[in-house]
This record gives structure tokens, C-alpha cells and sequence, in this order.
């Protein structure tokens, strides 16, 4: 009797340290979830400006079109179901068909999208916030929308704000702004038409008598008339053109074909755990490890007493 007794205080025991032991197993992997490796690592990208015809993976977006309709996709097997990646579409005007001549920028509008394993695709269309002269078109691996409404959504300006950050691949041209024509200067009042002399009312025009030459006019010194002092090439006001810097002297910001993870896809398993799993793991642990140290108790008392 006592070898059974004491048999079953071991396997009651046992079985509590052994769901002890499980549920911290438990809980470690509960805690890992996201991509294959338990972590959301970053995701390949590639993009498309023709409707997915064509697929890319450059840095930068060339061409005289603008780029407003841009198809995205996720890249590769390895992407975990926890995981999310937030890529963005913004549309800025600029000053300057260059990244170094872009100037002031001023923000028109974004588009923003969340890829997953189950939504690896997506279209961003910027186009009702196209700009109309010079501008910048960014494709980027975040939902921040870059309008310079604080200090981390700065604009992005040159050469000291390189935003937005995680850039997939950018476009910068465009045309100059089509000045409005100057009106043209009305009609002077004073007409240039033949002037015929008049005489002062009360003189008298000499009369000639016969035999008498007429005295002839007094002869008419032609007195130069006053032409403009020479003028000077002098710069028009408020020109304050001055040659731009070198294409080749900074090179524009050149995109990278991935993306980081969200914040919010997944990466608690790296610094948290699922508090609702955790607390069943452990109470149906203590449960047990409870039932065991009752069991000893109540088997020595029964045994005290029999002695």
C-alpha cells in the first residue's frame, strides 16, 4: 500500500513539472510567429508602370511620362502569414526637373497600400494629384505620408531632407510652367497724324508787296533730336537665374527593391508574448503542480496517523 501511495505522489509530481516545463515551451512558441525563422524580415518588391506588363526592380523611374498609376508586388516564398509591409505613392511639384534643381517642394497628395502573403499586389494611383509643371513622384516601403507636417514627415528637399525614407524608386522631371502672356500696351492717345500750322489769333501774316521778294524763311536748324543714351545690357529686374548645379555633382536618391515589415506585423514574438496563451499555459501548470503537493500532504497526514 505505502509503495503505491508513494508511486502516486511521484507521478503526480512528475506530471506537474511536467506541464510546468510544457507550458513555458508553450508560450516560447506562441511567442514566435511571422515568417519562417519566427521574424518578419524584409520582402522583395518590384513595381510596374505599364499596367504589369513589365515588371522592375530599378531605383529610379525614368522617362518623360509621369508616373502616377504604379503597380506593386511582394517578391519571393518566404514571407510569413503574420507579416505586413506598407508601401506608399506621393506626388510632390518642385522647381527644377532634377533631384538637385527640384528646390522647394510642396506636397499634392499620396496613395498607400498593405502587402501581404494573402494581398502580395496592389495598384497606387496618384493621378487626380499629378503635378502640372515640374515635380516628384516617390515610391517608398512605409505608410508616413511625407508633407511636412512634422519633423519626421519632412518634405523632401535638397540637399538636407533626402525623404521619403525606405525608397523603393523615384521619379523626378516635367516642363517648365507656361508663363500667362504680358497684355499688351493699349493704343497711345497722342496719334502720329500730319500737324498743320496754325497762326496765333491777332497777328497779322506779313503780306508781300509786289516787287518785294518775300523773305525767305529763316533757314531751319535742324537740332538733333534727342536720342536715348545708350543703353546697357543690364539683367532684367527680379532675374536672379544663375546656373544650376552639375548633374553629376550629387547623385538623386536611388531606391532598394525591399521593404521592412510593418510595426504591427508581427514582431511581438521578438519582444512579447500573447498574455491570454501564456496565462492558460501557466494556471493549467499550477492546477497540477497544486493537485500533486495536495496529494503528499494528505499521504503523510493519513500515514502520521496510523502510526
Amino acid at each position: 500500500m505505502r509503495a503505491i501511495t508513494r508511486r502516486a505522489i511521484g507521478v503526480a509530481v512528475g506530471v506537474g513539472s511536467f506541464t510546468a516545463a510544457v507550458s513555458m515551451a508553450g508560450v516560447g512558441v506562441a511567442q514566435a510567429h511571422g515568417g519562417g525563422d519566427g521574424k518578419c524580415d524584409r520582402a522583395g518588391i518590384e513595381h510596374s508602370v505599364d499596367g504589369g506588363q513589365t515588371w522592375t526592380r530599378d531605383g529610379r523611374m525614368d522617362g518623360d511620362k509621369v508616373p502616377t498609376v504604379v503597380k506593386v508586388r511582394l517578391t519571393g516564398d518566404r514571407i510569413g502569414d503574420k507579416c505586413s509591409y506598407n508601401v506608399s505613392l506621393a506626388s510632390y511639384s518642385a522647381e527644377g526637373p532634377k533631384w538637385e534643381n527640384s528646390g522647394t517642394q510642396a506636397f499634392l497628395g499620396w496613395a498607400t497600400t498593405t502587402l501581404s502573403n494573402k494581398n502580395r499586389e496592389a495598384t497606387l494611383d496618384v493621378s487626380q494629384w499629378a503635378p502640372e509643371c515640374f515635380g516628384q513622384i516617390d515610391l517608398y516601403g512605409n505608410g508616413t505620408k511625407y508633407d511636412g507636417s512634422s519633423p519626421s514627415a519632412a518634405l523632401p528637399h535638397y540637399p538636407n531632407s533626402a525623404t521619403p525614407t525606405n525608397l523603393i524608386t523615384a521619379w523626378n522631371g516635367g516642363q517648365e510652367c507656361q508663363q500667362s502672356p504680358s497684355p499688351s500696351p493699349s493704343p497711345s492717345d497722342e496719334t502720329t497724324s500730319p500737324t498743320t500750322p496754325t497762326t496765333s489769333p491777332g497777328t497779322d501774316t506779313p503780306s508781300t508787296s509786289p516787287g518785294t521778294d518775300t523773305p525767305s524763311a529763316s533757314p531751319s536748324t535742324d537740332t538733333p533730336s534727342p536720342s536715348g543714351s545708350p543703353t546697357t545690357s543690364a539683367p532684367a529686374v527680379g532675374d536672379s537665374s544663375s546656373p544650376s548645379p552639375s548633374a553629376g555633382s550629387t547623385a538623386p536618391p536611388t531606391g532598394t527593391p525591399s521593404v521592412p515589415p510593418a510595426d504591427s506585423s508581427g514582431n511581438l514574438a521578438e519582444t512579447g508574448g500573447n498574455g491570454t496563451q501564456t496565462a492558460t499555459f501557466a494556471a493549467g501548470g499550477a492546477v497540477l503542480l497544486i493537485a500533486g503537493g495536495a496529494a503528499v500532504f494528505f499521504t503523510r497526514r493519513r500515514h502520521s496517523r496510523a502510526h
